[in-house]
């Protein structure tokens, strides 16, 4: 009898030590497999964030001159644009330029109008160089080219700007940026008397401010 009270209760023990054993391991693979999917989802938190939003993308600024002289003479031109990866980017912007000539007081004109433009980078990981691009542009422009007693006759004109440009980063998304284009339609039209250019000269130099997203 005593033997056989000693035979149950060592299988009763046997049966809870198993159990137990197979609680642990069940919470164990339990324990593991939950870290291992937190893993994953850390490693696709990280993934996703460093892929580019597209917002990313994005650039905006504005260009601007001043000069003040006999004529007078200011320019303010905001733009907005996309970047396609590290070479290429493209964009819209607006241009008004007021102008008047101060030895002939009324003569003055609001000029005004939209381009289209491109720039390319062909150094965009040199050290030295990754600010230098170079820009294309179509502009058309609205400008007054005579009057009709009280009335002003105005007209728009085309023009095709090429130049190469350079931006310095000054902030984190910040740059100043140079531009130096030259119009490759004005000395055809300086040349044809029935045809008009809005500048005096076929060069442009532009300064302005940067910001990417």
């Amino acid at each position: 009898m005593r033997y056989r009270i000693i035979l149950i209760l060592m299988l009763f023990l046997g049966q809870q030590v198993y159990a137990q054993i197979e609680d642990e391991v069940i919470e164990d693979e339990l324990i593991e497999n939950n870290t291992v999917l937190k893993n994953d989802r850390q490693k696709n938190k990280i993934k996703n964030s460093k892929r580019p939003k597209a917002v990313d993308n994005i650039f905006m600024g504005m260009n601007f001159s001043f000069s003040f002289s006999t004529l007078f003479f200011m320019d303010i031109s905001p733009y907005g644009g996309y970047l396609f990866g590290k070479y290429i980017g493209a964009g819209i912007g607006g241009t008004y330029i007021y102008f008047a000539d101060l030895t002939r007081p009324g003569v003055n004109d609001n000029i005004y109008g939209g381009r289209l433009f491109v720039n390319l980078r062909p150094f965009p990981e040199m050290r030295g160089l990754k600010g230098v691009y170079a820009h294309v542009e179509g502009e058309y422009l609205n400008h007054t080219y005579a009057f009709s007693g009280a009335n002003a006759i105005r007209e728009f004109v085309p023009a095709v700007n090429v130049g190469i440009g350079y931006n310095t980063a000054f902030d984190k998304g910040f740059a100043f940026t140079t531009e130096l284009l030259i119009n490759a339609l004005w000395f055809s039209r300086q040349n044809n008397p029935g045809l008009r250019n809005v500048y005096n000269v076929p060069w442009q130099y532009r300064i302005g401010i940067y910001y990417a997203f």
